[in-house]
């Protein structure tokens, strides 16, 4: 007996199937790709790409709300098949991203240029920034539930980068091809993204700034509260070099980057569902709305604990065994990025639901407010404290923190649908 499968399904399940496809490459490239620009450049200079590459990224804080609302609002414009909207949404978001990207671009190399070893690193700083401003069109096509295409060239570009980096290496000095290896197949899938999804809808182009506050208000919700999170995960990177200790900057900036190889497949899934979950959120019954709510928040907070203890277990070995740093951390270091690390995925798990159909501005500025009081325990402490113990307390305070006001504003976004499906609300 044959099973019909929408076509919108399909789709979702394509999206599905390449987003694990294409996650391989990235694996791999964990084990293999960054220890040997480790080897090519020496720790030192590794540890210097990797900050120069953290430090754009903490300055792509704006990107994540316009993303989220533009995607939201796309959504929105597909799911009543309005191609004039569609079309104003698209040039919306994308004025929006382009003017944040030269803002913070501006203001990074304005404050940054002149603390780094070599020239290179300025530019290495800034394919972070480029890679979030094209990342817009990733999000936009996901609101076609078409994420498989953008999945496809990221499998295409990771595989010939990563084979060319293994087959022939970085030559000496490369410092630019190696932050290009890392950073570069995500940029360029975004940009192929882009380049085929105006050919396959010219109409998109015709679009016109209009209500620009619903992108912008809802936006700066977001940014507080995702742009927080990558800002301090990054900072602490840069900080730590900054702070004189490269050797221990380059120990916690490899664990990040394992932590994002954990995290992205959660994302990867949650990314094409969300969005097929918004084209059709208001159609659905609050009692359906109500259980995903509970199985979002069940699954980030169970993900989150997995993620958090495969880190504290297997992220020493590791790094003890693929690199030769000079510096490590010890258990304490672990389990507070262990802590951190598990509260962000919690989060992140649970917001790709509330920033696929709401402002969600109770999560989102309760964030920031979490972030503001993490770095300011973390100043406290530096009275006292060395800089590797100074990130320990921004870590523990603001995992903490995060899982505390995770479970409050899921009790404040349920209650209403709780009501409902009883029957109090009309």
């Amino acid at each position: 007996m044959r099973v019909a499968i929408s076509k919108d399904r399909q789709r979702l399940l394509a999206s599905l199937i390449f987003n694990f496809i294409a996650k391989v490459p990235g694996i791999v490239a964990v084990f293999v790709v960054l220890p040997l620009l480790s080897k090519d450049l020496g720790t030192a200079a590794y540890g210097e790409v990797l900050s120069a590459l953290a430090l754009g990224a903490t300055f792509t804080l704006p990107f994540g709300g316009i993303n989220a609302v533009g995607r939201r609002l796309m959504a929105g414009a597909v799911g009543n098949q309005d191609r004039a909207q569609q079309a104003n949404v698209f040039v919306t978001t994308t004025a929006f991203i382009l003017m944040a990207g030269a803002a913070t671009s501006g203001l990074m190399l304005a404050t940054t240029a002149r603390t780094w070893s070599n020239p290179a690193f300025i530019v290495i700083s800034l394919l972070p920034v480029l890679a979030g401003i094209f990342n817009v069109f990733d999000n936009i096509r996901a609101s076609y539930n078409e994420y498989y295409v953008t999945a496809v060239f990221q499998l295409v570009f990771q595989t010939v980068i990563y084979g060319a980096i293994y087959l022939f290496g970085i030559p000496k000095g490369g410092l630019f091809l190696s932050g290009l290896g890392i950073q570069g197949p995500y940029l360029f899938a975004s940009v192929a993204t882009l380049v085929y999804l105006v050919i396959q809808r010219p109409f998109l182009i015709g679009g016109k700034i209009e209500n620009a506050w619903r992108i912008v208000i809802p936006a700066i919700g977001v940014t507080v509260a995702d742009g927080a999170l990558t800002a301090i995960l990054n900072f602490c990177v840069y900080w730590l070099k900054f702070a004189g200790d490269p050797e221990f900057a380059a120990w916690v900036g490899t664990l990040v980057r394992l932590f994002q190889s954990f995290m992205s497949p959660a994302l990867l899934v949650l990314f094409p569902v969300t969005s097929y979950i918004s084209i059709r959120w208001r159609q659905m019954p609050a009692s359906r709305q109500l259980v995903l709510h509970r199985v979002f928040l069940l699954l980030g907070c169970g993900y989150g604990v997995l993620v958090g203890g495969v880190m504290a277990v297997a992220g020493p070995y590791y790094i003890k065994h693929m690199f030769k740093f000079s510096a490590h951390g010890d258990r304490i270091d672990v389990m507070a990025l262990s802590i951190f690390i598990g509260a962000v995925v919690a989060q992140k798990t649970y917001t790709m639901l509330l920033y696929a159909i709401a402002e969600a501005r109770v999560v989102s500025f309760g964030t920031g407010g979490a972030a503001v009081f993490a770095i300011g325990a973390a100043a406290v402490s530096r009275a006292w404290l060395p800089a590797p113990k100074v990130v320990d307390v921004v870590f523990v305070v603001m995992g903490i923190s995060l899982l505390i006001l995770l479970l409050y504003s899921s009790h404040r976004y349920r209650q209403p649908l709780v009501d409902q499906s009883a029957g109090k609300v009309a």
